[in-house]
């Protein structure tokens, strides 16, 4: 009797952690935008430029929508060269965005000007408005100030 008992306990025990597992992976999706530049590009509110290459914007915290961390490289695994903060950019009045899209403007009438990243948008979502950049240690020698 004792046996069958610690057999239907021990089942019971290993289902209710396999349900709290999966019950607490669920929740809000942090967002992932992978993008590559082929110039050198300045980022919105701060004068530090880009250079050519692949990056990685990543929302570290779901419950900060806000804050994302910028890589260089197409992955994670070293520090972040910049914090970026943004505001939302709300599409409810219009159509939400079909496909992902980074934001960028240009002063065309001074050709030294580099394209400026302003933001970016995610489909079927209000987008992301660039209003600060810190770099971190590791990203000051691959983010370069522009005077």
């Amino acid at each position: 009797m004792f046996k069958k008992y610690t057999r239907k306990l021990a089942i019971l025990a290993l289902l209710v952690a396999v349900c709290g597992g999966v019950a607490s992976a669920q929740g809000p999706i942090q967002k992932r935008v992978n993008f590559s530049i082929n110039v050198p590009y300045r980022m919105r509110m701060e004068n530090y430029m880009l250079p050519e290459g692949n990056y990685v914007l990543y929302q570290i915290n779901a419950n900060d929508p806000d804050l994302f961390a910028l890589y260089q490289g197409d992955n994670m695994r070293h520090s972040p060269i910049a914090m970026i903060r943004t505001v939302r950019r709300d599409y409810s009045a219009t159509r939400y965005p079909s496909h992902t899209n980074m934001r960028w403007v240009i002063d065309e009438s001074d050709q030294d000007t580099l394209p400026v990243v302003t933001g970016w948008d995610i489909p079927g979502e209000n987008g992301w408005q660039i209003i600060a950049v810190v770099p971190s240690h590791s990203g000051r020698a691959v983010m370069t100030r522009i005077r």
